[in-house]
Formats: C-alpha cells, sequence, structure tokens
C-alpha cells in the first residue's frame, strides 16, 4: 500500500513539470538536397582508331568533368586502371569544381608496338551518388614486329671437325611492312658461320609484309673442346625492337688425336718399265719414242731421283742388252744408248699384251737372285709401269686382275702407278685402236694416259718422268684428319708456310720450294675426324 502511493507521487511530479526536451541535429543535417555535387564526364567513350607507331607518335583527347549539382565537387584522383597500357592521362585544370563549372584533363594515346590497345580511366569524387566515372579508351597501334626463331638454340656437343647447321627465320608478325636493313654477327670463336643468304634473299634491305618470312643461316663446326657463343643481332624498323636477337651455343669434344712420323729419303727411288708393243704398225710411233727419251731421263734428273729405267719386249719378260736397266748414276748419252738397244729387242705372242709383258718381266724368277732381271726392282722404291701400244690391251685376263697383282708387290698399294701411251680412250685415233684396258688401269691407278698419235712425244714423256719419279712433296697420313687442326714439324721446328691439306689423297703436300730436304724427320699432329652421323 505505501509503494503504490510512492510510485503516484513520482508520477504526478513528472506530469506537472514544464522540462521541454529539445530536439539535437547533426552538422550534416544542415545541407539539404539542393547543395551535392553532381559529376558528369563527357565523352565516356574515347577511341582513337589506327596510329601508325613512330618517333613520338600520339594523339591526343580532352574530357570534360562538369559539376550539373549545387554544392562544390571536389576531384579526389583520376587514374589508368592498367598502368602498362599505352595512355596516359594529363593533370586537371582544377580539383575543386564549383556548381555549374567545368574543368578538363588530356588522354593521350601513343603505342609502341602493333597491338589492339584498350584501357580505362577512373575519375574519383566526392559525389555522393557517382563516386567513380569509368571513361573507356580504345586504339589500334600499327607497327611491324620483328621475331627470330629460334631466340636460343644449342648444337649440343659435337666431335672437332665435324659441323650442324640452323636455320633462324626472320618473320614479320606485325601488322605492317617489316625492312631488314643489317645483321651483325658478334662471336668470338671462328667455329661459327654466318650465311645471310644473299644468293636466295638478295640484298638488303629486305621488305616482309605482315605475315611473310624469310630465313638465314648458322653453321657451326667445333675446332677445339672449348664452349662456344655467338649472337645474330638482326636490325629492322620494328619501333619497339629496332634490334632482335638470336643466340647460338655449342661445344667441340675431342674424337682421338694421331701423330705420323715421316723419314724424307735422300733421293727418291723409282723403278720405271716400259711395256713396248712392237708390232708392226708400231713403227714410227717407236722411233718418236726413242727419240724424244732424253726429255724423258732429263726431266727425271731434274727432280733429283734414284731412278731404273727398262724396256720389256720379249715374252719371257727380260730386258735386253749388256745392262740389263738404267740407273741415275749414268751419263745422259749412256741412258739414251741403253735404251735404244732395250727398245730393239725381240718380241713374240705377247707384243700387245703389255700386263702380260710387265708380269714376265716382274716374275720373282726374273728379278730374283740370279735372274735376267736382277737388280732392277727395289722394295722401297716407287713402281711404275708404262705400255705403249696402238692396240687394245689383249692380255689373258682382265685390267683389274693385273691391277691387284702389282700392288701386291708393294706394302702399300699406292706405290704402284699405271701410265700408257696408246690410242685415244674411246674412239681411237688415227690408225690406232682406243688403249681399253689400260685406260681403265690408270684411272685406278691415278696414272696418265697419253695419245700416240700425238707429232711430239717429248711433252709427254716429260709428263711420265714427273708422274713416275718417287714423290718427295707428298705425306699420306694413316687417319682422316680435322684438317684446321693440322701441325707440320720439320726436324722439330714447326712450319707453318709451304705446304697444305689434300683431301683427293688424304696427304699433306708441300709446295715445290719447301720440300723438306732428304734425311729430314716429318711429324705431322692432327685432330682424328669422328663420326659425323653419332
Amino acid at each position: 500500500m505505501r509503494v503504490t502511493a510512492l510510485l503516484l507521487t513520482v508520477f504526478a511530479a513528472v506530469g506537472c513539470s514544464e522540462y521541454v526536451i529539445e530536439e539535437t541535429k547533426n552538422d550534416n543535417d544542415e545541407i539539404t538536397d539542393d547543395d551535392v555535387p553532381d559529376i558528369a564526364v563527357n565523352p565516356l567513350e574515347i577511341d582513337f582508331g589506327p596510329l601508325a607507331v613512330g618517333d613520338g607518335a600520339s594523339l591526343s583527347e580532352v574530357v570534360t568533368i562538369t559539376n550539373e549539382g549545387e554544392g562544390d565537387l571536389h576531384i579526389q584522383a583520376i587514374t589508368l586502371e592498367d598502368p602498362e597500357t599505352p595512355f596516359e592521362v594529363g593533370a586537371i585544370g582544377s580539383v575543386l569544381v564549383p556548381p555549374g563549372q567545368a574543368t578538363t584533363f588530356v588522354v593521350t594515346f601513343s603505342p609502341e608496338t602493333a597491338a589492339s590497345n584498350s584501357g580505362t580511366v577512373l575519375v574519383q569524387s566526392d559525389d555522393p551518388d557517382e563516386s567513380v566515372v569509368e571513361v573507356l579508351l580504345l586504339g589500334d597501334g600499327i607497327a611491324p614486329i620483328i621475331n627470330v626463331s629460334p631466340a636460343e638454340f644449342d648444337f649440343g656437343t659435337l666431335y672437332i671437325g665435324c659441323d650442324n647447321q640452323q636455320v633462324l627465320t626472320i618473320s614479320n608478325i606485325g601488322n605492317d611492312t617489316l625492312i631488314v636493313d643489317g645483321f651483325d654477327f658478334n662471336t668470338g670463336s671462328t667455329d661459327f658461320l654466318f650465311d645471310d643468304m644473299f644468293d636466295v634473299n638478295g640484298e638488303l634491305p629486305w621488305t616482309l609484309e605482315p605475315g611473310e618470312y624469310t630465313e638465314v643461316w648458322v653453321d657451326y663446326e667445333p675446332l677445339d673442346e672449348y664452349q662456344d657463343i655467338a649472337y645474330t643481332s638482326v636490325f629492322s624498323n620494328d619501333p619497339a625492337t629496332p634490334t632482335a636477337m638470336a643466340i647460338q651455343t655449342g661445344n667441340g669434344v675431342l674424337f682421338g688425336e694421331n701423330t705420323d712420323v715421316f723419314e724424307q729419303p735422300i733421293n727418291g727411288a723409282t723403278d720405271i718399265l716400259f711395256a713396248v708393243d712392237w708390232s708392226c704398225s708400231m713403227s714410227d710411233d717407236l722411233v718418236n719414242v726413242e727419240n724424244n727419251f732424253t726429255s724423258f731421263v732429263t726431266t727425271l734428273a731434274g727432280m733429283d731421283a734414284d731412278y731404273h729405267v727398262a724396256v720389256v719386249t720379249a715374252d719371257n719378260g727380260c730386258f735386253n742388252g749388256q745392262e740389263n736397266y738404267i740407273d741415275s748414276s749414268m751419263s745422259e748419252a749412256d741412258q739414251q744408248s741403253h735404251f735404244s738397244t732395250m727398245l730393239h729387242g725381240s718380241y713374240g705372242a705377247n707384243t700387245e699384251r703389255a700386263f702380260m709383258l710387265l708380269e714376265a718381266a716382274l716374275s720373282s724368277s726374273n728379278i730374283g737372285s740370279g735372274g735376267c732381271n736382277e737388280g732392277f726392282y727395289r722394295e722401297d722404291a716407287t713402281l711404275a709401269l708404262t705400255g705403249v701400244t696402238d692396240e687394245p690391251e689383249q692380255s689373258v685376263n682382265p685390267y683389274s686382275y693385273y691391277v691387284s697383282l702389282f700392288q701386291s708387290m708393294k706394302s702399300n698399294p699406292d706405290d704402284v702407278i699405271i701410265h700408257a701411251i696408246a690410242g685415244d680412250y674411246p674412239t681411237g685415233c688415227g690408225s690406232a685402236s682406243a688403249g681399253t684396258g689400260l685406260y681403265e688401269a690408270t684411272v685406278a691407278t691415278g696414272g696418265l694416259f697419253l695419245s700416240i698419235c700425238a707429232t711430239d712425244f717429248g711433252a709427254h714423256l716429260e709428263a711420265l718422268a714427273e708422274g713416275s719419279a718417287a714423290d718427295l712433296t707428298s705425306f699420306e697420313l694413316s687417319d682422316i684428319p680435322v684438317p684446321q687442326t693440322i701441325v707440320v714439324v720439320v726436324d722439330g721446328i714447326q712450319v707453318n708456310t709451304g705446304w697444305e691439306y689434300n683431301e683427293v689423297d688424304n696427304a699433306v703436300v708441300f709446295e715445290t720450294d719447301y720440300v723438306p730436304e732428304g734425311g729430314s724427320v716429318i711429324e705431322i699432329d692432327y685432330a682424328m675426324m669422328g663420326d659425323c652421323e653419332q
């Protein structure tokens, strides 16, 4: 009862109070809808279209920001959404734009290469209902684009002396004409070779339309075991990449090394044997040979050759005359006399069978101890055989049989050489038939085939002497070398001039004035050529 009376007393006191609760307000409540800014941006899209890329090439457009509201507009930021695009935003005229006023900024398009570009400008302000406005940007760069492929190529590991090639493709992947106007091939190695293919592509500059390409080559032939690197630079009118580069690498590995050692003879020993056809049709030809024999001997003497010369006409193979062969110790007059004597020996059924006459003369019974031709043949001498006839070779066996037979007499088959003075091959000449059989033997052994129809045999016999004497200028190698690695040492001194490598004979050949003296020791070092197919 007392509680109820107390509550009534409190409510009665409040209800009689004159206190009025005043309405509170926020500072923002002072701004009405009529006091806010309202941003308007024009244009909202800019298409710059195509623009050829070049030095300073650019297009610009003005963007206007207008305040269409009743309150001040504050521009907080103007940025590119992607700064990597080829667009640029200039400074704004004013960051404060009063109602009804406008300001501007500039957008510039400066493409660096061929591409269809797009971007977005973000305009940020204190517009309460549109704080960010987007302006779309479009533009196409027009330019050539060079592409060199492969940009990097490794030839891997090759045997020294082997080589490999790699094509470099130069393409225009842009949308304007590419002009290639130069190359620079830079390497510290001599193992690379650049081929600009001018014979196919023509002289510079080259013009490549979009989508077109051309090719050049890089060749790699290692000559040492060092790693090699080369840089191929291609110069063009590509504005973004005026110099395009491709890198080539490779490494050589040694297959093996070899040293061949030779001792130069004091004189080149040569055994020279003529097999002469003494049939009736040969009488004038034999006079021609006999009258010009001096040219043969003089040429041999001038070569400082150690020679034996003989003539076989008889079926038994024995030489005619008291001296069964001519040697370099005789006077020229004695040599001429003995040659005439041997030339006019007897003949029989084998007179048109040069190979059979030679076989008989060189039989072991004739050249051995007590034989009729003893002393003529020497194991360490070059053997030069010459058939003289106006008929085809008519021995009972094919020429190949006799080539093998004579070569079997020497440890080195190359020490046997077969020449011929016979009717022109393949049709003959004058009254002489073609010297078949003999011709094929000369080809097989690298000999000379001379026409029997020549009116002057002097030049013929000089050529025979040069082709028959032991060759002191050439040194055949025992293995196939990498030519660039050959080192020649004569009597302990390296010789860098006066010689060259003959690939056909696989030999080091000295020039006449540089031939090592008799008794010299010649050492030839080289890297061996590996199997380039591996």
